[in-house]
């Protein structure tokens, strides 16, 4: 019998939502697997039956390729080389699971410099050349927080570096238009905010308008997309590309994920939520009615004269987005971006901890 699994990938792209590869192994293949420092950080603190870290060869790896590309660069520490590689030795382990791209999320505390968040990405890059020389590191999507820096930043890597961007923690139109002037692949709205995966006790009360907004801006992308060759000779500059999708993420509950079925290109699922798909018979399943729901029937029309107007003048854009949504848009950008760094100097801290260690043991103390 046919699963909601198997009826969501009928409609939608699924991707994974983990660096757990056994995950992978039960319920892939997938297209995509994405990734932040969050689910980094949950996946090295790993134990085994016996206590011990299930990851410490790769964590044994890493730390000294960390040391000597410090000797080599000045721009990132041993401790963010080491979660930069971390992520990547991590992701790589995904490669027979996928048909698609791999995610890694720059280091959020340069979400607010183009400048380092572009250094960043092409780090990563390096880091994948060096750990999986015959990778081919066009399937690795760099995913950036969707500031104004950082949809500059994915501007600059897709258009002058061709490397794939994600702009991520999306919450409002702003962004969107933004992101799919830039070029970027993909964008990620959250369905919901970020603080519900850390709060068990908190709930987003917006979540099913959150729905509906990844649906439009599945349709905002798509008339994009349609129109692009137009748009262009309007407007000189604009830089409408015809690949922007959306991936929807950040999401609690099957009703969630079938709501979106068919209403975006993509969804990313975590493996509690892809346990469940699987797990649920998609015949006589109650929420049958919803499936699709959060589908655009009309795009945002009148609308987009004012998107298209805003990406242009830095100022009205941010003036835009912190209004945009009563001030919550901001509120939750600036709520993930924080969790994001929380758990980047977590990761950091834990490198710290083990180099020590191992220069301990290295010295027989």
């Amino acid at each position: 019998m046919a699963s909601l699994l198997n009826q969501l990938r009928g409609l939608t792209t699924v991707d994974c939502d983990t660096l757990d590869a056994h995950v992978a192994r039960i319920y892939g293949p997938f297209a995509d697997c994405t990734s932040n420092q969050a689910i980094v950080y949950g996946e090295i603190i790993k134990t085994d039956v016996n206590g011990k870290l299930i990851y410490q060869s790769l964590i044994d790896q890493i730390i000294p390729i960390a040391h000597w590309m410090f000797g080599n660069q000045t721009d990132a520490t041993v401790e963010e080389l080491a979660a930069e590689l971390l992520a990547v030795g991590l992701a790589l382990r995904f490669i027979p699971h996928l048909n698609g791209f791999i995610h890694i999320q720059t280091n959020p505390k340069w979400c607010y410099s183009t400048e380092k968040t572009v250094k960043n990405a092409q780090r990563i890059i390096a880091h994948v050349k060096h750990l999986s020389p015959d990778f081919d590191t066009s399937r690795v999507c760099i995913k950036i927080p969707a500031t104004w820096e950082g949809l500059q930043a994915c501007r600059e890597l897709e258009n002058r570096h061709s490397i794939a961007t994600l702009a991520t923690i999306v919450f409002s139109m702003e962004q969107v238009a933004l992101a799919v002037d830039a070029g970027c692949r993909y964008i990620a709205p959250y369905v919901n905010e970020l603080r519900v995966h850390f709060d068990a006790t908190y709930t987003d009360a917006n979540k099913d308008r959150a729905a509906l907004f990844c649906g439009a801006a599945q349709r905002y992308c798509d008339e994009a997309a349609s129109s692009a060759s137009a748009a262009e000779s309007a407007h000189g500059s604009l830089n409408l590309q015809t690949q922007t999708q959306v991936m929807a993420a950040s999401l609690t509950s099957v009703e969630e994920v079938m709501r979106l079925a068919g209403a975006v290109k993509h969804i990313t699922v975590s493996p509690p939520l892809l346990t469940e798909l699987e797990a649920t018979p998609a015949a006589g399943w109650p929420g049958a009615g919803t499936v699709g729901a959060a589908a655009a029937i009309t795009g945002p029309n009148g609308d987009v004269a004012r998107l298209k107007d805003l990406i242009r003048d830095q100022s009205q854009w941010r003036l835009a987005f912190t209004r945009a949504e009563a001030g919550e848009s901001e509120r939750k950008l600036g709520q993930a971006i924080g969790i994001f760094c929380d758990m980047q100097e977590e990761i950091e801290k834990l490198v710290r901890k083990w180099d020590l260690t191992g220069k301990k043991a290295a010295r027989g103390l």
